[in-house]
């Protein structure tokens, strides 16, 4: 798999996504509000036709420049390649399945999906709750209904399934409750992070900033990293679920749970037929974020390795469809390919190590000078590869005597 930076994928997916709106019936685009503007989106990517090429998007543009002047070729241009985020995936004879590209945070987009079949629909994910992702279902949804002729409404949905109980995934439970009819289903592990929420949110910040402490972070640098961790979480408020999932479940008419925690102590795939909805558990570009299991039960990267396992296993699954980026076509390739960079990452850890380091040092090694939240996720990535291979006894505490005598000991590793 080629690599393509993700700031030059995501401004090129952007730019898609608002130039796709010449595409639309004048009533919709006019509708939708000043952030798509297709005529402006267009000059971008001409503009930048050598970052086009660079990702292999040159043939896309011409498709969709044809289709903007000639109507008759617009249909094969929203076949292909879907229009303003949004893209029709079929499972069987009668379930569709639409993918809804949503910006949760600013430049941060997931993916949340209508599933559609006669007497069903049902919304996996449903955002962040924020203004932009509220914006973007609205839109997602009349596209649908326009350009699809699919009468699905946001309001009359049967259940919205929360992948896992990361913000971007479930914050819009909110405004999904006041606003639909839908139903709440999440992981039972995952459920009292919805329903319990402030217990919640004050046990994770102690839990997390012991870690912190034990990991070497001063303490100068601990009190803006809490900031971080509980600015977005802070918008969402405790709302009850209707029903808590375990492996094996079935869903809507014949939907599968896959329980597959690791990234998140609850998070699941949910398999549609001959598709599987994979969340943040397998995604076609990025590996996902890893955290130590040290800092919530469930995660870490024993855990992650056996999901990885446990979906690899499974028969006759055509296409994956992840929380961010694109489809996956070859889940089992896609799955080797991330099992493999987390060895290497390993292999990584144990030689940085070859002296006593902490995991704030080895983080700083590892990832370098990082900012605003990419700082707790180096140090939750150095974390989860350093308890692995602890767990494994190829780490040791080096310092064991001060761990033993001191109130408030740094743990430093060293390999054997």
């Amino acid at each position: 798999m080629s690599y393509v930076p993700s700031k030059l994928r995501k401004k090129i997916d952007w730019l898609f996504k608002r130039a796709e709106g010449a595409l639309l019936p004048p009533a919709l685009l006019a509708a939708a509000g000043t952030h798509l503007d297709p005529d402006g989106a267009r000059l971008a990517l001409r503009a930048c036709e050598d970052d086009v090429a660079v990702v292999g998007d040159q043939a896309r543009l011409a498709a969709l420049l044809q289709a903007v002047a000639d109507p008759s070729t617009r249909g094969d241009y929203q076949a292909a390649n879907g229009v303003c985020g949004v893209r029709r995936f079929d499972a069987g004879p009668r379930t569709r399945i639409y993918q809804l590209t949503v910006e949760t945070f600013p430049r941060h987009i997931n993916n949340v999906y209508a599933v559609v079949e006669p007497g069903s629909a049902l919304l996996f994910d449903c955002g962040s709750g924020l203004p932009t992702s509220r914006r973007d279902l609205a839109l997602g949804f009349a596209v649908v209904r326009s350009m699809y002729e699919e009468d699905i409404r946001w309001e009359a949905l049967d259940w919205c399934v929360v992948s896992h109980a990361h913000v971007d995934h479930y914050g819009g439970v909110n405004h999904l409750k006041r606003t639909s009819t839908a139903k709440l289903a999440v992981h039972e592990l995952d459920a009292r992070v919805l329903a319990c929420f402030d217990e919640r949110l004050v046990l994770a910040m102690k839990d997390v900033d012991a870690y912190w402490r034990r990991a070497g972070v001063p303490a100068a640098r601990r009190g803006p990293l809490r900031e971080m961790y509980m600015a977005s979480k802070s918008l969402f408020r405790a709302e009850p679920v209707d029903r808590t999932l375990r492996d094996g479940d079935v869903i809507g008419p014949g939907y599968v749970v896959r329980h597959v925690p690791g990234h998140c102590p609850g998070l699941i795939c949910l398999q549609i037929h001959d598709v599987l909805l994979t969340s943040d558990h397998i995604l076609a570009r990025i590996t996902p974020h890893q955290f130590p299991q040290a800092i919530t039960a469930f995660g870490g990267l024993e855990h992650y390795f056996r999901s990885l396992a446990k979906i690899r296993e499974l028969p006759d699954i055509r296409l994956a469809l992840g929380g961010h980026e694109a489809p996956i076509l070859d889940v089992r390739t896609r799955i080797d390919e991330i099992d493999a960079f987390h060895r290497a990452r390993l292999d990584r850890v144990l030689a940085i190590c070859e002296v006593p380091l902490s995991v704030d040092e080895v983080s700083s090694r590892m990832f370098g000078e990082q900012e605003g939240y990419g700082v707790i996720l180096a140090i939750d990535e150095a974390g989860a590869h350093i308890e692995y291979l602890h767990q494994l006894g190829r780490l040791r505490v080096d310092n064991l005597d001060e761990v033993a005598t001191s109130e408030d000991p740094v743990f430093r590793y060293v390999a054997r």
